[in-house]
């Protein structure tokens, strides 16, 4: 019996010797430790029993563990056309909109149309989405089949993050911006066409941040136009009722009028004429009066 366990001591020393080198790093010791258990199993039944005695003696119960492939869920893959970062950030655009509706008295609406950026005269392609996005809004913006839509407002915290998102590649769409006047062409007097420059210019020169000044254009008036060229302002003074004919602007090419096309009649009104605050336009009857502001400069600036 002492024979057969000093045969078999010997025979464990020789496979620890094989497959347990001295000066072993100690980074290595546990992973060690794996192959020298590994290797009393080859060295023959005896060992392996005693090996494993050993280790259930001197090892604390082992955690439970989880297998990495139950532990997964596979979860269904979202798929979207819709690609954030179109254009600039919603914040500028949400800092002038919210500035024109606060500040701006009620004179003025946006209007916003897709365009083709690389055409034109072409129209934005069949199934265009817009949205507004970010980490935790998602807002589908209607269009109209004319490539129209108008955009919300949100709290400056809200807007930080936002950004335009489309389902069409980025560079191909293109965003106009216009400015227009609410008041109606039969409710426009003169001092109406004062408060619209007055406010104008006050938006862009005080209240505007400087970083959106360029989306809102200088006003200088307001411009007048119609199929027939026979506007009027009618106002009361001293008991008698007036009536001013007003001249066409020869140089004043209606705004919307496509390039190379001829433009309708036109007048404008600058606010700086010396006739009263109650002098009222009247358009042409039946004539498609249209009303624009006068910018002092087209281009962006």
């Amino acid at each position: 019996m002492k024979s057969t366990f000093h045969r078999m001591t010997r025979r464990m020393h020789a496979c620890v010797a094989r497959f347990a080198p001295h000066r072993q790093p100690a980074l290595l010791v546990v992973l060690q430790t794996l192959s020298i258990a590994g290797a009393l199993t080859a060295c023959g039944p005896a060992a392996h029993a005693m090996g494993t005695t050993a280790a259930e003696s001197a090892a604390p119960p082992a955690a439970p563990t989880t297998s990495s492939a139950g532990a997964a869920v596979a979860l269904p893959t979202v798929q979207s056309d819709m690609k954030r970062g179109a254009s600039f950030p919603y914040k500028r655009l949400n800092d002038l909109l919210s500035k024109l509706r606060t500040e701006g008295e009620g004179l003025f609406v946006s209007r916003f149309v897709l365009t083709n950026a690389k055409d034109a005269t072409k129209p934005v392609p069949a199934g265009t989405k817009l949205a507004l996005m970010s980490d935790e809004d998602y807002i589908p913006i209607p269009i109209d089949d004319k490539g129209a839509f108008e955009l919300p407002t949100f709290p400056a915290s809200r807007a930080a993050d936002m950004e335009f998102g489309t389902n069409v590649p980025k560079g191909d769409l293109g965003v106009r911006l216009s400015i227009d006047l609410a008041t109606p062409p039969e409710m426009l007097d003169m001092a109406t066409v004062r408060r619209i420059v007055a406010v104008g210019q006050r938006l862009r020169g005080e209240l505007l941040p400087w970083y959106v000044r360029w989306m809102f254009p200088q006003i200088d008036g307001v411009i007048a136009c119609s199929d027939q060229p026979q506007w009027a302002l009618d106002w009361t003074e001293g008991g008698q009722r007036l009536r001013l004919p007003l001249q066409v602007e020869a140089q004043q090419r209606e705004p919307e009028t496509p390039r190379g096309k001829p433009s309708r009649a036109c007048t404008v009104l600058t606010g700086q004429e010396q006739w009263p605050d109650a002098a009222l336009l009247q358009p042409p009857p039946g004539a498609n009066t249209k009303l624009y502001v006068k910018l002092r400069n087209p281009r962006a600036s």
